[in-house]
């Protein structure tokens, strides 16, 4: 990672772990560990030394910083190369102006429209094929593609091409890691996706594509780079760590046979467990951002290109804010910071907290009974993108099968 000032080893927390590339099952023990010496500290990522910041009222206040944090100047570095010019590198009226061209089919009452018509059927196809099975991979057969799917329907992009479309989104989002493999995701993607914008400009469809293709603001349209990059952006956001939170969110519900049992029951409680699920495992456990200008910030002092990293997961586990933070509780008031703060707010949390939601209907409505199978420990990895790599239940019999006989 370049940028920022070069620190010595003694300055660094931990320094035998690296935040970015350790598997760390036990996060959260570790961000506790670190606690103790206060709300802002140093730790290892990509193999250099960076601030982490960890505590709630901090790191509220870092996102809403956009003089001494300005999002787009890490979203350059770390994103921008793979995905294009995006509402993550803008600021100002820039920034308003093509959050709003690219905002109308993510708001409330849109989403809503979308539940009844794309998101129960979908969730519905792939419970299908769990039905009947003794044993499965709960993320491979539906936390995976589920909110994929969702996305390239809500697009209008071709289905017979989702595989495809996957291991591109997938790739898009690890240039830090691969940069070779995602600029060549994002040629591959953009190449395959600039004639059907170009169709859908002159010929608009009931999708999203034709939305972004012929809206218009302030006397301002989208050209076929920025619908590209807003695409780019929304396939990683809407596949990655999506399913990576439905992986973590039905692991802590198969934990608890009283969760099961209020998934199954209201709206109101399903909204309330997902809200938990997205406290206590945010899916963007800590998110690179850079110091755009020399701050005293937390008892430290930042200097303008320190690579900084908001530390979602332990803002989200702070215990000033949130009493037993390590409890999964659905009955707590306290907001949490899962899709962010300030005016970079995550655009597409509403579709998100709906794919989770409908999730925990379909499949515990369907399948009852449904458990973790013995013998296959679940493990909810990484700290960047944070989920479990599979997760193996026992489905039990299909409720509709029952029915429909």
């Amino acid at each position: 990672m370049a940028g920022g000032p070069v620190m010595t080893g003694e300055d660094v927390l931990l320094s035998h772990i690296d935040f970015a590339h350790d598997a760390l099952p036990d996060l959260h023990r570790v961000l506790d560990s670190l606690r103790c010496h206060g709300p802002v500290v140093r730790v290892k990522y990509h193999g250099e030394p960076v601030w982490l910041i960890l505590r709630n009222a901090e790191l509220r206040q870092a996102f809403s910083d956009e003089e001494h944090f300005q999002a787009e100047v890490a979203y350059r570095i770390h994103s921008e190369p793979a995905m294009g010019k995006t509402i993550q590198t803008m600021s100002g009226n820039e920034h308003r102006v093509n959050r709003t061209l690219v905002s109308n089919p993510f708001f409330p009452k849109q989403v809503r429209a979308v539940v009844e018509s794309l998101l129960e059927p979908e969730a519905h196809r792939f419970a299908d094929r769990i039905s009947g099975r003794e044993s499965v991979d709960l993320v491979q057969s539906y936390a995976r593609p589920y909110p994929y799917s969702i996305i390239t329907r809500m697009l209008g992009i071709p289905t017979h091409d989702e595989a495809k479309f996957l291991e591109w989104a997938l790739k898009l989002i690890d240039f830090p890691w691969d940069p070779e493999g995602a600029l060549k995701a994002r040629a591959e993607f953009s190449e395959y996706m600039a004639p059907i914008i170009d169709a859908r400009r002159h010929h608009p469809e009931d999708d999203v594509l034709s939305i972004l293709a012929t809206a218009e603001f302030e006397g301002k349209r989208l050209d076929n780079e920025e619908i590209l990059g807003f695409c780019r952006l929304l396939f990683p956001a809407g596949s990655d760590t999506t399913y990576k939170n439905l992986g973590s969110l039905l692991t802590y519900v198969l934990n608890d046979r009283a969760l099961v049992e209020r998934a199954r029951g209201s709206d109101a409680d399903r909204e309330s467990i997902v809200q938990e699920g997205l406290r206590i495992e945010p899916p963007a456990a800590l998110l690179p951002r850079m110091c755009s200008k020399e701050v005293h910030f937390g008892g430290v002092d930042m200097k303008a290109g320190d690579w900084v990293l908001f530390g979602i997961t332990a803002g989200n586990s702070d215990p000033e804010v949130f009493d037993n933070p390590r409890t999964f509780d659905p009955d707590r008031k306290n907001k949490n910071l899962a899709f962010g703060h300030g005016v970079h707010f995550c655009l597409g949390s509403h579709l998100a907290r709906r794919e989770l939601e409908t999730s925990l209907k379909v499949l515990f409505s369907r399948f009852p009974g449904m458990r973790l199978m013995p013998g296959h420990n679940v493990e909810i990895r990484q700290a960047v993108v944070r989920g479990p790599t599979e997760l193996w239940v026992q489905p039990g019999p299909d409720s509709a099968a029952g029915a429909a006989a």
